[in-house]
C-alpha cells in the first residue's frame, strides 16, 4: 500500500515539475509567446497598428484581420539568424524612440493620419538608422507576404489554383483547329 501512494506521490510531482515553468512564462505579460525574442504586451499592439497602416482595412479585410504582425514576428523569431533577430529588435526600439521624439508619445496613440505621416518620412527619406530601416524594411515585407499568403487573399483576390488549368487528354485534332 506504501509503495502505490509513493507512486501517485512521485508521478503527481514530476507533473507538477513539468507544468511549473509555463505558469510562471506569463512574466513577460506576452499573448504571444515566442522562443528567441522577448515581445510584450504594449509592442504587440504597436506592431498590430503598424501592420493595420502598412495594409489598411478598407471594404476588404485589412492586415489586421489576417494577423500580419504576428506571422511576422514568428518568422522573425523562427526562420531569421540570432544576429538578425538583434537587428530586428534594436531598429524595433529605435522605431518607438523616433516616434516619440518626433510626436512626444507611442505609435499606438497617433491619429492615423499621424502614422501615416510618420511612415511616409520613414519611406521617403533615408533613416540614418540602420537598424531602423533595417526594422521596417523588413516588418513591411513580412506584413506584405502574410496578407498575401492568407486565406482571404488567396480565395478572393487572387484565387490560388493547386494545379495551373485542366489537361485534357484525348482531345480529337479537328476540335483544336
Amino acid at each position: 500500500m506504501r509503495r502505490r501512494k509513493a507512486l501517485k506521490q512521485m508521478i503527481f510531482v514530476a507533473g507538477s515539475a513539468i507544468f511549473l515553468p509555463y505558469c510562471w512564462q506569463n512574466s513577460r505579460n506576452s499573448s504571444l509567446l515566442l522562443k528567441h525574442i522577448a515581445i510584450d504586451t504594449d509592442i504587440e499592439k504597436m506592431l498590430l497598428g503598424l501592420s493595420e497602416t502598412i495594409i489598411p482595412t478598407t471594404e476588404t479585410p485589412g492586415a489586421k484581420e489576417v494577423s500580419a504582425h504576428i506571422f511576422a514576428l514568428v518568422m522573425v523569431d523562427d526562420c531569421y539568424k540570432k544576429e538578425d533577430q538583434q537587428q530586428f529588435i534594436l531598429g524595433l526600439k529605435a522605431f518607438q524612440n523616433n516616434c516619440n521624439s518626433q510626436f512626444g508619445k507611442s505609435f499606438t496613440n497617433l491619429s492615423a493620419t499621424e502614422k501615416e505621416t510618420f511612415l511616409h518620412g520613414l519611406e521617403i527619406g533615408k533613416p540614418t538608422d540602420v537598424a531602423l530601416a533595417y526594422f521596417y524594411k523588413n516588418f513591411k515585407k513580412l506584413t506584405i507576404q502574410a496578407y498575401t499568403s492568407s486565406k482571404y487573399y488567396l480565395t478572393k483576390v487572387q484565387v490560388y489554383e493547386l494545379v495551373p488549368g485542366n489537361f485534357h487528354g484525348c482531345v480529337p485534332l479537328k476540335s483544336i483547329i
